[in-house]
C-alpha cells in the first residue's frame, strides 16, 4: 500500500463514518418528533457523504483517464463504508418521513 492509497481510504472511512453516524442521530431525533434538529443533522450527514463522494469521484476521474492507482484491500474496504453510509443515508430519510406523517397523524385526531 503506498502513503496517497491509505490517506485516501481514511478519508473516505471517516467521511463515510461521520455521515452514517449523523444520520442516525437525525433519526433518533425524528423519532422523538424533533424534526428541526432531525433536518440539521441530516444537512450534516449529507455533507460529510459528499465530501467522501467526491474523493471517490476524483479516483475514478484518475482511473477513467488511464492513470496508475494502487488498489488494496483498504480502498475496497473504504469503497463498502461508503456505500452502506449511503444506503443508511437514504433508508433514514424516507424513516425519517413516516415519522413525520405519524406525528402530524397524531395532531390531526388530536
Amino acid at each position: 500500500m503506498d502513503e496517497e492509497s491509505v490517506q485516501t481510504s481514511f478519508e473516505i472511512i471517516a467521511m463515510s463514518g461521520e455521515a452514517r453516524s449523523k444520520a442516525y442521530e437525525a433519526l433518533g431525533s425524528a423519532k422523538e418528533g424533533d424534526f428541526e434538529v432531525a433536518s440539521s443533522l441530516l444537512g450534516e450527514a449529507q455533507s460529510a457523504l459528499d465530501k467522501a463522494h467526491n474523493i471517490q469521484t476524483s479516483l475514478i476521474t484518475r482511473a477513467a483517464r488511464g492513470e496508475s492507482m494502487t488498489l488494496d484491500i483498504l480502498l475496497v474496504h473504504s469503497q463498502d463504508h461508503l456505500m452502506t453510509s449511503i444506503l443508511a443515508l437514504e433508508l433514514i430519510q424516507e424513516l425519517m418521513e413516516l415519522y413525520r406523517l405519524r406525528a402530524e397523524d397524531r395532531e390531526e385526531t388530536a
